[in-house]
């Protein structure tokens, strides 16, 4: 049996490290949001024959000099682009530059206005807030009656500080990208997040529900030998879901095109920083808390 518990002070700090690093690197080169939240444009087009390579695209339309331009394959022929707000007269030249790249229908085009934009982020910005704390008093009320030293909201702000944690690792890994590839917060990588909260929720709750069973079956035992017996007993099915999960995101994130590859991207490092957090993080942050709370006394 390994003692995942005896290194608790270690992942701990491990961990306390990477946040303060995430909330760093957010602070310094912040997130950029995509058009959905700032404004801009978006284009669609279908070509007749084969979608010519996109660093072909970018030098046909580097001449218009458009600012935050980001472009996304559709299947075999489309592609969406993505821009700043452009006028009908940049539309036109657009159009014209595009038509030296092959031949294409355009699907569609439509801009987006800034208060659209803020209202939709404001609305991001509370659903993940809500889904966070919804999580917390699940929690709360689901082990309200769970024997032992540690209390049924303990279990609560236990796992809402993970959930805050598993959602913070990837926005500092996309605030790196965006400063230095201009990827942007999309509402693909805001959907793969909140997917990513339920995943890790569910890995919390098997160690917590695994701990609560054996503090009903032993009454001997003392606490931190239960946690760690729970954490070795559900360790095999943590590991094996997790890669029977990724397997898949891997494959949506190598072949499934520019369009999908940053929300596989964020589910990626969602999966892999929830699986961490359910052997590393759960029942140490109980145990770290129930200690000091005896000092306390």
């Amino acid at each position: 049996m390994i003692n995942f518990i005896k290194y608790k002070n270690f992942f701990i700090a491990v961990t306390l490290l990477v946040v303060v690093v995430c909330i760093g690197v957010i602070s310094v080169y912040g997130l950029k949001p995509g058009i959905e939240f700032t404004g801009g444009s978006v284009m669609e087009i279908q070509y007749s024959e084969s979608r010519p390579e996109s660093k072909v695209i970018q030098e046909s339309i580097a001449s218009l000099g458009l600012k935050s331009v980001s472009m996304y394959s559709q299947g075999d022929k489309g592609l969406i682009i993505r821009s700043e707000t452009i006028d009908a007269a940049t539309h036109t030249k657009l159009v014209q530059a595009l038509e030296k790249t092959g031949k294409f229908d355009e699907r569609s085009f439509e801009t987006i206005g800034p208060a659209v934009g803020k209202e939709l982020t404001d609305k991001v910005a509370k659903l993940v807030l809500i889904s966070l704390l919804a999580m917390l008093v699940y929690i709360a009320i689901a082990f309200r009656n769970v024997p032992g030293p540690v209390s049924s909201w303990q279990y609560g702000m236990a796992s809402f500080l993970i959930l805050c944690h598993d959602v913070l690792v990837p926005l500092g890994v996309f605030a790196v990208l965006g400063a230095l590839y201009g990827v942007q917060i999309t509402i693909p990588i805001i959907t793969a997040l909140l997917i990513v909260v339920g995943y890790a929720i569910n890995n919390v709750i098997v160690v917590y529900d695994r701990i609560r069973e054996n503090l009903v079956r032993d009454h001997k035992a003392g606490f931190e030998e239960i946690s760690n017996r729970a954490i070795n007993q559900t360790l095999s099915r943590q590991i094996n879901t997790s890669v029977a999960t990724l397997l898949p995101v891997f494959a949506i994130y190598f072949m499934a095109g520019e369009s999908l590859k940053y929300f596989a991207l964020a589910l990626i490092l969602g999966i892999a920083t929830g699986t961490y957090s359910s052997v590393f993080l759960a029942s140490q942050l109980l145990i770290v808390w129930m200690a000091r709370g005896k000092r306390g006394k």
